[in-house]
């Protein structure tokens, strides 16, 4: 049993009965408790289960685990903590043995916020969406703005999806554009459809190891953006990322940034239908709510999805039986004449 400061101590139970039973459920301090006694030990545990509420005395005690009988959650009794990541760990009050009077300590545990803060991060790595959901709720009691909790499915989402920024962050940039206009109680859902969808979209996909800057002092900006859009052109995502990412280490500005990321997205018609470029314009949105502090990581998600996008010039259903491409580049022709022969700042769209 754990060692407590006296003067934190209720008493909850008798020793005595406690044994005959086995199992006691008290009230303590407005806890519902369920004291076990096993073999010498005597515990004391939340009586619901930390997965969805069941009564934990009606569940069983083999070799110091304790099973839930609902979905079968089970806890090392000692110590309160899961074997199943689909529940939480069982809160678990320290006790003490006075004579016959079992004590327990029903005081505040740790930081509730920190704990949801890596309940979510469980919830992310392992696809549980019910984790997702009540770390969701919890984290918004705590910042209503929910942008903490957006922050955390970003970071995720762009490290661990190697395949580059795709559905699941742009659902969650999203509904984090939605929230201000929506009213509180509807806040956490849409918070928590934008997390399982970047879940989701990362589960079973290797993650991104992120490239470093070129060594040195970065080249310009308009140097960079000339090389960014050269490698994605020719499909080498990696070397765009390199680019990318240098110009962001070097100093370039968001609208910087936005230019070059923007003009490699429109070098070639409607890449993959016109998701690659909504793509480029979530992951600036994100940058925004989220903070441009995190903008080489968030960036760096998006060449794998510039070089390696389908082009739509290449599609043959986009040139038979009507050349849908040609329509577009007539107009842009007419659009870059009419703007005193501009022409240059549309290479690859005449």
């Amino acid at each position: 049993m754990t060692a407590v400061a006296p003067e934190r101590l209720v008493r909850a139970a008798s020793l005595d009965e406690l044994r005959a039973a086995g199992r006691l459920v008290v009230h303590v301090d407005r806890h519902t408790i369920c004291l076990f006694a096993d073999g010498e030990e005597v515990h004391a545990v939340d009586n619901r289960c930390p997965h969805m509420g069941f009564p934990l005395h009606r569940g069983t005690v083999c070799d110091g685990i304790l099973t839930c009988h609902w979905h079968h959650a089970r806890f090392d009794l000692a110590t309160g903590g899961t074997f199943d990541q689909f529940a939480d760990e069982l809160r678990r009050f320290p006790v003490a043995v006075d004579g016959d009077d079992v004590l327990v300590d029903v005081s505040s545990p740790g930081d509730p916020v920190a704990h949801q803060r890596k309940r979510l991060g469980d919830g992310l790595e392992r696809d549980i969406p019910l984790v997702l959901a009540k770390a969701t709720i919890a984290l918004l009691e705590a910042d209503p703005s929910g942008v903490d909790v957006f922050r955390a499915g970003l970071d995720f989402g762009v490290a661990r999806r190697g395949g580059g920024w795709f559905r699941g962050l742009t659902t969650l940039t999203c509904f984090t554009n939605l929230m201000p206009r929506l009213d509180p109680g509807d806040r956490a859902v849409a918070l928590y459809h934008g997390l399982a969808e970047v879940a989701a979209d990362s589960a079973m996909v290797p993650p991104h190891f992120a490239l470093e800057p070129l060594p040195g002092r970065a080249p310009s900006p308009a140097r960079l953006a000339a090389w960014f859009r050269g490698f994605v052109d020719v499909r080498d995502a990696e070397s765009a990322e390199r680019a990318l990412v240098s110009a962001v280490r070097g100093g370039a500005s968001p609208r910087e940034l936005a230019d070059m990321l923007f003009a490699a997205a429109t070098d070639h018609r409607y890449l993959d239908g016109g998701h690659t470029l909504d793509f480029v314009n979530k992951a600036l949105e994100a940058l925004d709510v989220a903070g441009w502090d995190r903008a080489e990581a968030v960036l760096a998600s998006l060449p794998a999805q510039l070089a390696g996008a389908e082009r739509m010039e290449e599609a043959n259903a986009w040139r038979n039986p009507v050349d849908i491409v040609g329509a577009p580049r007539a107009c842009l022709r007419g659009a870059t004449a009419g703007a005193g022969g501009r022409g240059g700042q549309a290479r690859g769209l005449a």
